[in-house]
Parts: C-alpha cells; structure tokens; sequence
C-alpha cells in the first residue's frame, strides 16, 4: 500500500524510509555472517527493498521540493 505524500507527512515518511533502509542494511550484514541456505536469496530481497526505499525518498525530497517553500 502506497501513502500518498502530504505537507503533513512528508518528513515523516523520510525519515520512516531512512530507518527502514538502515535496519534492512543491518540485516543484510547479518546475513552474510550467519550464512545458511537461504543467505543470497534473503540478501538480494533486501538490497532489492533499500533500493527501492531509496527511490522513494528520493522521489520524497523532489517533491519537497516542488511543493513546500523551505
């Protein structure tokens, strides 16, 4: 489900993505010192989620720009 991007709650959804994309970085670590089966494939969801996350605030932050007098 997508949150449409507000002047209310557009830093808020930022800061969301950036907390999210650091767990997802810390979990990635973790995978690749705990091995096991699974490690490649739970690592490239990850890295796929961060960068999709990245785009989005990204796209947050031109729209920032675009919207709101700073």
């Amino acid at each position: 489900m997508q949150t449409k991007i507000n002047k209310g709650n557009v830093r808020a959804a930022i800061k969301d993505d950036k907390a999210h994309m650091s767990y997802l970085k810390r979990d990635v670590i973790d995978d690749q010192k705990s091995g096991g089966k699974y490690k490649d494939i739970n690592q490239t969801a990850d890295e796929k989620h961060i960068s999709k996350l990245a785009g989005d605030v990204k796209a947050d932050k031109s729209w920032i720009s675009k919207h709101m007098k700073h």
